[in-house]
């Protein structure tokens, strides 16, 4: 079973397409800080994704339509499409909601964690005669929708928690320049944990299912954050500024969002 830990190794991975170009700024503080205060007033709860070997983690990003329409064909879907996929097993872990504007051409309201019990119980899911029905619905209800799922090989033990900060990073990596990559990763990882930050979770080379047709990414990274400010402390670092151009020729593509769970 994957228990994750805080490895400056892996710190520095967790970080890099999120941090590539600078893209997340203090402004983005000021608008979460009230978000924070709340927070810390109310009573901590958290919530352990226990996951035994060979199970099938899943990150779904969400894009819903918004008309009273739409919103009744999701009620119907949601109905009746998930007590079916509970049949095969499927499970849904909680969702963190995104805590102001993400940076990529998707723009989703957050993304679902969830899991099947193996690759074999979604494929025998998506076999089900009357998934078709349902799979017709998903593009009246999302502008898009995009499902990352990586088998975990070793099980997978991840805890969230109400009163932390996330940051989840989708990097698409330079295979031209995979040293500069590495390179600014390392270069990262102590002072990521001197901000408060812990690397929590990485899927590498996930599948992607999307209405969109998007490239599926080389790595999803999500990193904890003990306070709103974290990040941006991080991004106001002399370290940073001196590595941030090796992530920008190491990487093709990323998008990176805030997060605060719905747990």
């Amino acid at each position: 079973m994957k228990t994750y830990s805080l490895k400056p190794s892996n710190l520095v991975i967790a970080c890099a397409a999120l941090l590539a170009t600078g893209c997340a700024t203090t402004g983005g503080t000021q608008a979460v800080s009230a978000v924070q205060n709340e927070a810390e007033q109310e009573t901590v709860t958290s919530v352990t994704i226990d996951l035994p070997p060979q199970a099938l983690f899943t990150f779904i990003g969400f894009d819903y339509k918004s008309s009273a329409a739409e919103s009744e064909e999701r009620e119907i879907f949601q109905s009746r499409a998930l007590p079916m996929a509970a049949e095969y097993g499927f499970a849904r872990h909680g969702a963190l909601i995104l805590n102001g504007t993400g940076v990529g051409s998707f723009q989703p309201q957050g993304f679902l964690l969830a899991s099947w019990p193996s690759q074999a119980a979604f494929d025998n899911f998506q076999a089900d005669p009357r998934w078709p029905e349902f799979d017709a619905l998903r593009p009246e209800i999302w502008n898009d929708i995009r499902y990352y799922r990586d088998v975990q090989e070793d099980g997978l033990q991840l805890t969230l928690r109400s009163d932390k900060f996330y940051t989840l990073a989708i990097a698409h990596i330079n295979q031209d320049n995979p040293d500069d990559y590495q390179t600014y990763l390392s270069s990262l990882g102590g002072e990521v944990a001197r901000n408060g930050g812990e690397f929590i979770f990485i899927m590498r080379d996930p599948s992607l299912e999307s209405l969109s047709n998007a490239a599926a990414p080389d790595q999803l990274t999500l990193i904890e954050w003990d306070d709103v400010n974290g990040l941006d402390r991080l991004l106001a670092s002399d370290v940073y500024a001196a590595n941030r151009h090796l992530a920008a020729s190491g990487t093709t593509d990323f998008a990176f969002y805030r997060l605060r769970p719905a747990l």
